[in-house]
């Protein structure tokens, strides 16, 4: 669960989200993928720089965050359309896919 680290809602986090993330190839083109287990973020400003920063992505890196329900919280665009793709290629890439721990 997300937690702010101060009452300032600095866009911080105590604790990171709960959930897990893949790298993905596909067409040429690295992607990375995060499920979370949350369906909203009070901070999604503050989640970027955060799952970057944790998983060592430079800012032109695609990313992409899926909230259990619902549409991505980021990465709409040029991620998420790579990785529809990447889905409607391999039926079996959800599977298949190597998932971790988001720590």
């Amino acid at each position: 669960m997300l937690q702010d680290t101060d009452s300032n809602n600095k866009g911080s986090f105590s604790t990171g989200p709960a959930g897990v993330f893949a790298a993905v190839e596909h067409r040429g083109q690295q992607l990375t993928v995060v499920k979370l287990q949350e369906t909203s973020v009070r901070q999604p400003a503050a989640l970027e720089p955060f799952l970057r920063e944790r998983l060592g992505l430079p800012a032109d890196a695609l990313l992409l965050v899926l909230p259990s329900e619902g549409a991505p919280l980021l990465g709409q665009g040029p991620a998420e359309q790579l990785y529809n793709d990447f889905l409607s290629t391999n039926t079996a890439a959800v599977v298949e896919q190597p998932w971790q721990p988001l720590t």
